[in-house]
């Protein structure tokens, strides 16, 4: 795998140009009126493609060709037991206290004891957020941040945090609680995309093993 280093040398772009073609493509994933789920996904293709014309390798991103297995399912561990236990049921049910009001997750449909639409939503999830808001919000955002923010840990944080803001924006529906805690979901996962050596594969398996727990209680109705 091509050292960080090497991959930013061949970056040719200059800051403020970067800066914004990247909001403009962060923005119209948002925005855009391509129906659900191809409207991520769409601007992931996007993404992959400005990332490997500037580098001719998605390493950057973090999607090397080598897996590497035991990583991969080590940091996906970690994602998914920090979202769903720590966030799911400590500070989630906190936030909720704090606002007086729960997550309003009504904009996913009626889903108790509805398999079929569980199951749908799940296969749409794993195309739109697993994979789509994985390349955009982590692998290609938090990528093109690096690039234009101070080196080093602080730089880090300063991408991370951006990004988890980024990644909240388009779950506005789900209220308050729901942006909070989408955007602490961003930290967690933009956190582990740094300390696991850009490693995107775990995430994308973490994230649909997280919406499938999240649809799995909404079938169940806990």
């Amino acid at each position: 795998m091509k050292s960080m280093s090497a991959i930013d040398g061949n970056a040719s772009l200059n800051r403020p140009i970067r800066l914004l073609l990247t909001a403009a493509l962060i923005l119209s994933a948002i925005i855009t009126p391509i129906p659900f789920p191809f409207k991520v996904p769409t601007f992931a293709l996007l993404a992959l493609a400005w990332v490997w014309m500037e580098h001719r390798s998605l390493a950057p991103v973090g999607l090397q060709l080598s897996l590497r297995p035991r990583t991969t399912l080590l940091w996906t561990s970690v994602a998914v037991l920090v979202v769903v236990v720590v966030l799911g049921y400590v500070i989630n049910p906190l936030i909720e206290w704090i606002f007086s009001r729960d997550t309003d997750l009504s904009g996913y449909g009626a889903l108790q004891g509805n398999a079929e639409a569980a199951l749908r939503l799940w296969l749409y999830a794993v195309l739109s957020a697993a994979i789509g808001e994985e390349i955009v919000y982590r692998g290609f955002l938090l990528h093109q941040l690096s690039l234009v923010v101070p080196k080093g840990r602080a730089g880090e944080w300063i991408a991370i945090g951006i990004g988890a803001l980024a990644f909240a924006l388009p779950h506005y529906f789900q209220g308050i609680v729901g942006l909070i805690t989408v955007a602490l979901v961003g930290i967690v996962l933009g956190w582990i995309f740094f300390r696991s050596g850009r490693n995107l594969w775990s995430l994308i398996l973490a994230h649909a093993l997280i919406d499938a727990w999240g649809i799995y209680t909404l079938y169940r109705g806990w």
